[in-house]
């Protein structure tokens, strides 16, 4: 039997507790790729580690993210066809969706236990993005690193490795600022001195078949 998660388990205790997470994810993707060819078999093969809570949904954010930037790789391929090229990209589509919803459930899950502790304040101001929407970034900005990482390491000593090095060294502090981001919204809802407030996303499409609009609550 599967116990409920502690409120405190819902929530994360800050930045330093996330980045080891995302990263084990990317390195776990790498060293599998191999037998990865569509979602499913990037979840069978990208073992899940975290136990509940914030980080496995953390977890399960950097797996989709990660699964989808290398879908996005593919879309770029030239020598693809129109039928690959097709797939990849409701392959993309189904994946965004995924992202979304991961993120949403990121926020009901840290509001949840937030209330539950009595750390949040309905009467504080808004920040303008959520704690999920911040650890999104946080994923993307992960497999930037890693990449660029790569690249760096794999060219010669002169003018271009130190321009690949400078994107580097940018991105990373790019990360360490949203990071402590991350932190100052966490304290400021658990201080009360800013409040947090859920949202649903929204998609609106038009129907291929009937040319009719719908919106599809993400």
């Amino acid at each position: 039997m599967t116990l409920p998660a502690a409120p405190r388990d819902l929530v994360p205790p800050g930045w330093s507790a996330a980045a080891p997470i995302l990263d084990d994810v990317i390195v776990r993707w790498h060293e599998g790729e191999a037998a990865i060819a569509d979602w499913e078999s990037a979840t069978a093969v990208i073992d899940a580690r975290q136990p509940a809570g914030w980080a496995a949904t953390v977890e399960h954010l950097q797996l989709i993210n990660t699964f989808q930037w290398h879908e996005e790789d593919r879309s770029r391929d030239h020598a693809a066809d129109d039928a690959v090229l097709a797939a990849v990209k409701r392959s993309i589509d189904a994946s965004n969706r995924r992202r979304v919803q991961t993120v949403d459930r990121l926020d009901d899950m840290i509001h949840a236990g937030l209330v539950a502790l009595g750390q949040v304040n309905p009467a504080a101001p808004l920040n303008s993005e959520s704690p999920g929407s911040i650890l999104d970034r946080l994923t993307v900005l992960a497999l930037k690193i890693h990449h660029v990482g790569e690249a760096c390491a794999a060219l010669a000593a002169g003018p271009e490795r130190a321009a690949m090095q400078a994107r580097l060294d940018g991105l990373c502090e790019q990360r360490d600022d949203l990071g402590r981001c991350l932190d100052a919204l966490l304290d400021g809802i658990r201080t009360g001195r800013v409040g947090l407030k859920l949202y649903r996303q929204v998609k609106v499409y038009r129907q291929a078949d009937t040319g009719a609009l719908k919106a599809d609550l993400e």
